[in-house]
């Protein structure tokens, strides 16, 4: 029994007890059983009148604006309930005062059955005003719970924008940090000492340096690198350049072991990507062995761009030469990337062991021409 009956009968209950309580007090000034009993087979003929109306007559022809069978209906109730009633009192109490069929009886309780059926109107029309409340108030928070879904989802969008703003300007730093330290600037004074060393004894040799330097800082402060994307080749030229010169700068007595394999002309990639994690590697791996060369791989199959830089630590980074600021770094050059490739077409993936540290950086182009 759900919570809106049990209120129906408590408040019927309520009722038959104060009307049998005020009908004694007022009018008899007495109580007995036939009195009690009598009261109660009217007040249930009232009960049944009113939930006739509230329950069929209004809900069906009310509410759809029949108001003449309404009428009749509710007229038809109330004289068929009235002539029950004084039958049941008639039949179960003969010697009853006003226990007979005559026309003084008959106004009397169909009167009070037309009394219920105006409660009944009015519990009606109360209980749908309620609900038209109730249906307001539902809509008024579903249309709240609507709007705050919106603007969570407009916050969420308005979130998104920010972070692509704020990758932008990264973006645009890191390209200005690009201009401005494209290469160690250790390395730059090293190797300017060792030019000019050898420019001092006028050999071919040095000039050869001088040329190759000279065509990496143009390649380095080109406005190339600061497009999105150069040439994937020129790229890896640049790169071949970059281990010429360390190896000359170390009289060759370090090991770099570079190969390539594929057609790398028809492809475009982020600018300074690769020389970054060449960079790294020279920076903080060992190479002054062959066995323990720094092992650069390039490679293109099926339209798939594999980098590999894997180098030995250092036992002792406290002491690594050059041991200036690298470029931007892996982590921003993460970043940069997020900013030209979609997610699902590239990956840098860092692997470390204990002895060595490898860098895998990968391009898909069959993605990036979807």
């Amino acid at each position: 029994m759900n919570q809106k009956k049990k209120v129906h009968i408590i408040v019927w209950a309520l009722y038959v007890i104060y009307y049998q309580i005020s009908y004694v007090i007022g009018y008899l000034n007495k109580s007995d059983l036939s009195t009690s009993l009598i009261i109660l087979i009217n007040c249930l003929c009232w009960i049944i009148i009113f939930y006739n109306c509230v329950l069929f007559i209004f809900p069906k022809f009310l509410l759809r604006k029949q108001y003449t069978i309404t009428v009749i209906l509710c007229i038809l109730n109330g004289a068929i309930l009235t002539v029950v009633n004084i039958f049941f009192i008639v039949t179960l109490f003969p010697d009853y005062p006003n226990a007979a069929f005559n026309q003084k009886v008959l106004l009397l309780h169909f009167w009070n059955a037309q009394i219920y059926t105006i409660y009944a109107l009015g519990y009606y029309f109360a209980q749908k005003s309620i609900n038209q409340q109730i249906e307001i108030a539902t809509r008024d928070r579903e249309i709240a719970r609507q709007r705050i879904a919106i603007a969570e989802k407009e916050a969420k969008i308005a979130k998104q924008e920010l972070e692509i703003a704020i990758l932008a300007k990264e973006k645009a730093l890191a390209e200005m940090a690009f201009l401005r330290a494209q290469i160690n600037p250790h390395f730059m004074y090293n190797t300017l000492n060792m030019i000019f060393e050898r420019v001092r004894k006028a050999s071919r040799e040095a000039g050869d340096i001088v040329l190759a330097f000279a065509e990496m800082l143009r390649y380095a402060t080109s406005t190339k690198s600061q497009e999105d994307e150069v040439d994937l080749e020129g790229e890896l030229d640049f790169v071949k350049q970059y281990i010429e010169l360390h190896l000359q700068r170390f009289h060759y007595k370090v090991y770099i072991d570079f190969e390539e394999d594929g057609d790398f002309s028809y492809h475009r990639i982020v600018p300074m990507v690769l020389i970054t994690i060449v960079e790294n590697g020279i920076k903080h791996g060992v190479f002054d062995e062959p066995d323990i060369a720094f092992r650069i791989r390039a490679t293109l199959m099926d339209e798939v761009f594999v980098f590999t830089a894997t180098n030995k630590k250092n036992p002792y980074p406290n002491a690594i030469a050059d041991a200036g600021q690298t470029g931007i770094g892996i982590k921003n050059i993460k970043k940069r990337l997020l900013t030209t490739y979609p997610a699902e077409a590239h990956s840098i993936e860092i692997i470390e062991s204990e002895e060595d540290y490898t860098v895998v950086f990968t391009v898909n182009f069959n993605l990036l021409k979807k």
